[in-house]
């Protein structure tokens, strides 16, 4: 049976490090000025490329967490970016070597 990984909260995360938060799930809004609405929540995890004003991050997995039929709106393998709120937001954890 493998070892379950061992996750730390990571307050401040650096580069080459690998980290896990929740982020939400927005639908379209439903008008052309309207606020989108929150329909779910994905957990994503990836590794820190970069940090500046904003982190830069390669996905390694992206799952579902919420039980709404809402799609992932990321892929293993993308790049993406965001800033350091967004993600302190997610409640996020670092991967333990």
């Amino acid at each position: 049976m493998p070892d379950k990984p061992n996750w730390l909260k990571c307050l401040l995360p650096a580069v080459g490090d690998t980290i896990k938060w929740n982020e939400p799930l927005w639908a379209e809004p439903s008008k052309p000025r309207g606020k989108p609405d929150k329909i779910g929540e994905q957990q994503v995890i990836a590794k820190v490329l970069s940090i500046h004003e904003i982190i830069e991050l390669e996905v390694i997995n992206v799952e579902k967490i919420s039980p709404a039929p809402a799609p992932v709106k990321v892929k293993i393998g993308d790049i993406i970016r965001r800033k350091k709120p967004s993600i302190a937001l997610g409640n996020p954890h670092k991967l333990a070597n």
